[in-house]
């Protein structure tokens, strides 16, 4: 039912029917009540775009997830404990001041095209856009966003165009795992990375690397390990490096999951996690407190990210898009029960 139908059934113009609705002073009382008994009757309920559109705005945020070749990946555990805060900060910002969220998540070779980002843009029933992305990729396709000078924000990586964005600092988190492991004086650290093309795998894997040079350590080849953020991962990795002629003494793993992966894996091998091996996570998730020993990891503000995003976008939406800002948030180690230092406790099997 639309607003023509109603205008059409009472015989007035589609004007006075929008007016009515919209109670307006230059419509009588008598004909606004005529009106508004006839769309009850009728079922008719406003458009919420078309209404905000034509006051100049629809108040809707877009909230795009890249999904990767797979856009189920998203719903997997790993995916949900990055993706969960960030759309709770982006919701939380956004409510407060009156906009809604409409959220998608886009497989990678389908945003490639740049038809779905061109078609947002250009149909006008959003006030902005919030892109978050996990993979190194072109990102050419935003390009739509910058030359029609649309309110775009990226969160989780600054990408080559001058779009604002903000990130976590995943490099120095991985330092700061790295500093903890070598102050205790391991020598002997295996790192287990994310996918190659992951932005957040990439960033910590530099992280690492550039530690160890800076300390002079050097990084054996089959202590580089890559992951895929799952479980099962972290458990066959960290099967296949304790078994190693020279088995390292402690495990990054660059995220939470493949964290648990390896105590329990190392555990069913009859290893002391952290009287054998220390092991380290990232993300500090819920499960990083589930598992016995408590896991040492790093605290990253994702729900902060997503709330500055949301910032950001709303700023662009009210003051234009000349100037763009760069975040960068700073991550905090966070130090539990699955790291000690080297040669205490039970005793190490291999040193």
């Amino acid at each position: 039912m639309t607003i023509e139908d109603v205008a059409e059934h009472l015989g007035v113009s589609k004007a006075t029917v929008s007016l009515a609705l919209n109670d307006s002073p230059l419509v009588a009382d008598k004909t606004k009540a005529r009106v508004q008994e006839a769309a009850r009757k009728l079922n008719y309920r406003a458009n919420f775009f078309a209404s905000r559109l034509s006051h100049g705005t629809s108040a809707t945020i877009g909230l795009f997830v890249l999904g990767g070749e797979d856009e189920s990946i998203w719903t997997l555990p790993s995916s949900w404990m990055f993706y969960h805060p960030i759309m709770q900060g982006v919701v939380h910002e956004l409510s407060a001041e009156g906009y809604r969220l409409m959220f998608e998540v886009i497989a990678t070779e389908e945003a490639l095209e740049g038809k779905v980002l061109a078609k947002a843009v250009q149909e006008g029933f959003l006030d902005g856009i919030i892109l978050v992305v996990q993979e190194d990729i072109s990102y050419g396709f935003v390009e739509i966003a910058t030359e029609m000078e649309f309110p775009l924000v990226v969160l989780n990586a600054r990408i080559p165009l001058d779009v604002s964005s903000v990130k976590i600092d995943n490099e120095a988190g991985a330092k700061k795992v790295m500093a903890h492991l070598l102050d205790l004086g391991h020598e002997k650290i295996a790192y287990i990375g994310g996918p190659g093309k992951d932005l957040n795998a990439i960033e910590r894997h530099k992280g690492v690397v550039a530690k160890a040079r800076e300390s002079g350590l050097p990084l054996k080849e089959e202590y580089l390990r890559v992951g895929d953020w799952q479980i099962d991962s972290g458990e066959q990795i960290a099967k296949e490096l304790i078994e190693l002629e020279e088995p390292p003494t402690a495990i990054f793993c660059a995220n939470d999951q493949m964290a648990v992966g390896a105590v329990l894996m190392l555990q069913s091998l009859g290893y002391s996690v952290p009287g054998d091996v220390s092991v380290v996570g990232y993300d500090n998730s819920e499960i990083c407190r589930i598992v016995t020993p408590h896991i040492t990891t790093v605290k990253q503000s994702v729900e902060m990210m997503g709330e500055i995003g949301a910032q950001e976008v709303l700023r662009l939406i009210r003051s234009g898009v000349s100037v763009a800002r760069h975040t960068k948030l700073e991550p905090e180690l966070v130090v539990r029960d699955s790291t000690a230092p080297y040669g205490e406790d039970h005793g190490r099997r291999f040193g």
